[in-house]
């Protein structure tokens, strides 16, 4: 399997190629739940998760949604 350059959170990564954002997450050993994930400026629904493939040059900011009151 071949890999491939990204940028998560402004920084340089390199990853595995053909991951959704479930097995991106795990990749990167960060749970799930609450997280919101932007891929090239656009925030990516959860239900769009499993269908979304990340690819070479993508830009991801991934955070932890928090709530407040």
């Amino acid at each position: 399997m071949q890999n491939i350059q990204v940028r998560i959170n402004a920084e340089s990564k390199e990853i595995p190629e053909n991951l959704n954002i479930p097995q991106l997450l795990e990749f990167l050993e960060l749970k799930d739940d609450l997280l919101v994930v932007e891929l090239n400026e656009e925030v990516v629904m959860r239900a769009d998760w499993v269908t979304t493939k990340v690819g070479e040059g993508d830009k991801l900011e991934i955070v932890k949604a928090i709530g407040g009151g």
